[in-house]
């Protein structure tokens, strides 16, 4: 595995914006940002081992197949991402098409698409032969921004999501800007939802630079190679203190316990960025409650995202829906619920909370507020 591991933390992309070095217990592995897909085709062919399988997102392949030609020579597993690819029917798939190519311990896996497929590749390779290596391109803002570093994967034992994981560090990650050219505006949102949560989380002076960034982007034409890098630097300090989520790093599921209920609920209709951007106002709204979150904070992260986001949600979910999900959540300990709750920006409390009617009944008042998203 050390062949593709990166060792300087200040090497210079096309772009002018260096190069992240992560630091793992599995590896340390660096983040390289550029320009084109060509220029990220390049980059990973530089010292990435040629017993190369690739496993590319459909829809990808078909808007950039010219751009991808630099892997045509290896075999390569088309899938079409969704909900339903990452689970266990499409890991047996993936498991039985790396057999048929003769893969071995030497083989690494290239993986071209978004979370869907980091989650499917990642949890995959990290059973295969007891592990193997693999590379991600991520295509999309979310995964780009986010969900590249950290190792987590997460498969779902349908209908619920993320029940099944692992941390399998990917060897590199390339993120090429010229992916997102195109990319419907839902999915910019999404990868943005999470931009906004780890501005939050971050000790830096991330939402500053963020409220700045948007008040400055054309919704339609931005460029976002800065904020990514930003985001990931953020991400960096939490995952690098806890990999392995035992503590610090559960203030990465900010927002989430309702985001993921929120998912499941519409049947995954709703981007999953969008999806935690409304888990963050109901947990920020019922911080208030609880006198833990500052409400002065909780009202600048309204005021960002109301004026950025325009969204509707196809139906406003009641407690009883709400607080069913949430008793089958993997932060659910016994009777009781580990929330990830805002203090001030960069300070976080696990505050747990009994599920009960009590709980019920703060969600209800809380879900009768206005809220940053409208309903059709």
């Amino acid at each position: 595995m050390g062949d593709l591991r990166v060792h300087n933390d200040s090497t210079q992309s096309h772009e002018g914006i260096e190069d992240l070095l992560i630091r793992s217990v599995q590896g340390d592995y660096g983040v390289h940002f550029v320009a084109t897909i060509r220029g990220a085709i390049e980059k990973l062919l530089d010292g990435t081992s040629r017993d190369i399988r690739v496993v590319l997102d459909e829809g990808v392949n078909r808007k950039f197949s010219s751009e991808l030609k630099g892997l045509e020579d290896f075999p390569t597993y088309i899938v079409e991402p969704s909900e339903f690819t990452k689970s266990l029917d499409g890991i047996e798939r993936l498991c039985r098409w790396l057999v048929d190519q003769e893969s071995s311990k030497s083989s690494v896996v290239i993986a071209v698409g978004g979370g869907c497929i980091q989650d499917l590749v990642s949890f995959t390779t990290s059973i295969f032969l007891r592990g193997i290596d693999w590379v991600f391109l991520p295509t999309t803002l979310l995964s780009q921004s986010d969900s590249c570093i950290g190792a987590k994967s997460g498969i779902n034992l349908l209908p619920y999501k993320n029940q099944l994981g692992a941390f399998w560090s990917p060897r590199r990650v390339i993120v090429a800007n010229e992916f997102l050219s195109g990319l419907p505006s839902g999915e910019i949102d999404s990868g943005l939802g999470e931009i906004v949560k780890m501005s939050v989380t971050s000790s830096l002076a991330f939402l500053s630079d963020l409220e700045q960034w948007f008040a400055s982007q054309d919704r339609v034409n931005s460029n976002f190679l800065s904020i990514t890098k930003k985001s990931l630097a953020a991400k960096r300090e939490i995952i690098e203190a806890d990999e392995q989520e035992s503590d610090l790093r559960r203030v990465l599921n900010y927002g989430h316990t309702f985001g993921h209920a929120l998912e499941t609920l519409t049947n995954h209709s709703i981007p999953h960025g969008i999806a935690v951007l409304w888990g963050i106002d109901v947990i920020n709204r019922l911080g208030v409650r609880w006198d833990i979150t500052d409400p002065s904070v909780a009202t600048r992260i309204v005021d960002l995202t109301s004026e950025w986001f325009q969204y509707e949600l196809p139906f406003r979910p009641t407690a009883d829906q709400l607080l069913s999900l949430i008793r089958r959540d993997k932060k659910v300990v016994g009777k009781t619920i580990n929330f990830a709750v805002l203090e001030h920006v960069g300070k976080f409390r696990i505050h747990p909370v009994r599920i009960d009617a009590t709980l019920l009944d703060h969600i209800s008042s809380v879900l009768s507020e206005n809220y940053v998203f409208r309903t059709s």
